[in-house]
C-alpha cells in the first residue's frame, strides 16, 4: 500500500472532528491512490537517487549512489546480493557498504555456510525484518560474534526482488539501533526504499552485462568440446582426448581467450550459465542407427535409372 494511502487511513481513523463529507472525500482519494498504484516519493532525496541511478554510466557510479541510500533513510549499512542469477551470468554479485573487515571475516570463517540471513531470505517470499531471521538461540555463534565485532548488528529490513528471468536478489538495510526503529523507518519509507532497491538491482544487472554480448562467440566445435568436458565422468581425461577439429590444447586456448577466463573449467561454468551447453552440435559418427546398415549399399548413393527388366531393354535399344 502507498504511504500516502496509509497516512489518509490514520487521518480518517484518528480525527473524529472531520465532517462526514470530508471523510468521504479522503476515502475516495485513498481508494484511487491504492487502485492506480501511484507512487509519490515521501522524501525528495528518493527522486534524486532514482534520477542518479538512471543517469549512471558505470557500475561503480551505481554502487556509489546505492551507498548513499542507508544514510538518507536512517540506516547504517546497505547490501545488495544476488541469490540466483537465473539465466543470466552476472560479472558482479554483491554491492555493499559493509567494511572490508566484515567480508574478510565472512570468507575466513566460512560464514556463508549456514548464513541465517541468506537461508531466511530464500525461505520467504517478501520483505522481512532481520531480527526475525536471527534468533539468538539459533544463530551460529561465530556469525553473531563476527557481526557484533564489526558493529553490524542484527536489526534492519530486507527487500526481496525477483525477475521473470529467474534472477533473485535481496537488498539488506542494517541498523545497530532497535528493531522498532527499523520497523518505523520501513513503515514510513517502504515505497521509496522498494523503488530504490529495484532501481539499483536493474543497474547491477545492466552494467554487469555490458560487453558480454560483444565478446567473440564460440564456434560450434568449441561449444561441443566444452559440453564433452562438462558431461565427462573424468574431465581430466576428456581434456586430453584428441579432437576431430584440431589439437585439444589449441581448442582450449581459443576458448579461454574468447571468454577471458583463466582455465577451461571456468569456461565450462560460464558456458553453462549462458545456456551454451543446452544445445550442442553432433557429428555423423555420433549417430547411433536403429538398425544395421545394408551391406554394400550407401544411403548417399543415387538409385539407378533402370529398375525393371523392360526398362533395361528400352535402355539397350536406345543405345
Amino acid at each position: 500500500m502507498n504511504w500516502f494511502a496509509e497516512l489518509l487511513d490514520d487521518l480518517i481513523e484518528q480525527n473524529g472532528r472531520l465532517e462526514s463529507d470530508t471523510v468521504a472525500e479522503l476515502r475516495r482519494a485513498r481508494d484511487r491512490i491504492t487502485k492506480e498504484g501511484g507512487f509519490p516519493p515521501r522524501k525528495a532525496e528518493t527522486e534524486r537517487l532514482l534520477s542518479q541511478l538512471e543517469d549512471a554510466e558505470t557500475l561503480d557510479q551505481a554502487a556509489s549512489i546505492f551507498g548513499d541510500m542507508p544514510r538518507e533513510f536512517g540506516f547504517d549499512e546497505a547490501t545488495l546480493i544476488v541469490l540466483n542469477e537465473g539465466g543470466r551470468y552476472l560479472s558482479r554479485r554483491v554491492l555493499s557498504t559493509l567494511p572490508d573487515d566484515w567480508w574478510g571475516d565472512y570468507n575466513a570463517l566460512r560464514l556463508f555456510d549456514g548464513d541465517p540471513i541468506i537461508e531466511g531470505i530464500l525461505a520467504r517470499e517478501h520483505e522481512l525484518f532481520l531480527d526475525e531471521l536471527i534468533p539468538v538461540h539459533d544463530a551460529p555463534m561465530r556469525y553473531l560474534k563476527a557481526a557484533q565485532a564489526r558493529g553490524i548488528g542484527c536489526n534492519g529490513v530486507i527487500f526481496k526482488i525477483a525477475y521473470p528471468t529467474g534472477l533473485v536478489a535481496a537488498v539488506i538495510l542494517n541498523t545497530v539501533r532497535t528493531p522498532d526503529f527499523a520497523r518505523t523507518q520501513y513503515r514510513k519509507y517502504r515505497d521509496d526504499l522498494h523503488a530504490l532497491a529495484f532501481a539499483t538491482c536493474d543497474a547491477l544487472s545492466y552494467f554487469s552485462q555490458v560487453g558480454v554480448s560483444t565478446m567473440t562467440p564460440l564456434s560450434a566445435e568449441e561449444v561441443h568440446f566444452l559440453r564433452l568436458v562438462a558431461l565427462s565422468e573424468d574431465p581430466a581425461r576428456a581434456l586430453s582426448m584428441p579432437c576431430r577439429y584440431g589439437s585439444a590444447l589449441n581448442v582450449q586456448t581459443q576458448i579461454v581467450r574468447k571468454l577471458g577466463v583463466k582455465s577451461i573449467f571456468q569456461a565450462v561454468l560460464i558456458a553453462a550459465r549462458r545456456g551454451l551447453l543446452d544445445v550442442a552440435i553432433f557429428h555423423p559418427d555420433e549417430v547411433v542407427p536403429t538398425r544395421p546398415r545394408i551391406s554394400g549399399w550407401d544411403v548417399l548413393q543415387a538409385l539407378p535409372l533402370a529398375t525393371h527388366p523392360e526398362d533395361e531393354a528400352v535402355h539397350r535399344l536406345s543405345a
